[in-house]
């Protein structure tokens, strides 16, 4: 065993740990994303996974940049907002706008990745 650095992840042992998080964030957004193509409810889990990655992200830079090609991040978008066109009215209007708002910093983040 090596120890290369003082990280948590400084070690042979925990280099590659992070990469399971970042495989679990991206199987969970692509089960939320298929189950919002056809969702007919008003609440939905994938800006949260969404949320998550981006966040691993900022710790994780470049196993982000190397997971992310995993994720057709068109597709994700285009999903989430044909559901929140399909599914919006039906959502509070005190929520509806920041909603659309959070959508769009998130989108707009993991795009940057």
């Amino acid at each position: 065993m090596k120890i290369f650095s003082t990280a948590p992840e400084g070690n042979q042992m925990a280099d590659l740990e992070p990469a399971r998080y970042f495989n679990l964030a991206i199987q969970q957004i692509q089960e939320a994303e298929e189950w919002l193509r056809t969702a007919e409810v008003v609440t939905q889990p994938l800006l949260v996974h969404i949320d998550v990655f981006v966040y691993l992200s900022k710790k994780y830079p470049e196993m982000a940049n190397r997971r992310v090609a995993k994720l057709n991040r068109s597709q994700i978008k285009e999903t989430f907002y044909t559901w929140f066109e399909r599914s919006g009215k039906k959502i509070s209007a005190s929520f509806r706008d920041g909603i659309k708002e959070s959508a769009d910093t998130l989108f707009l983040a993991l795009d940057k990745i």
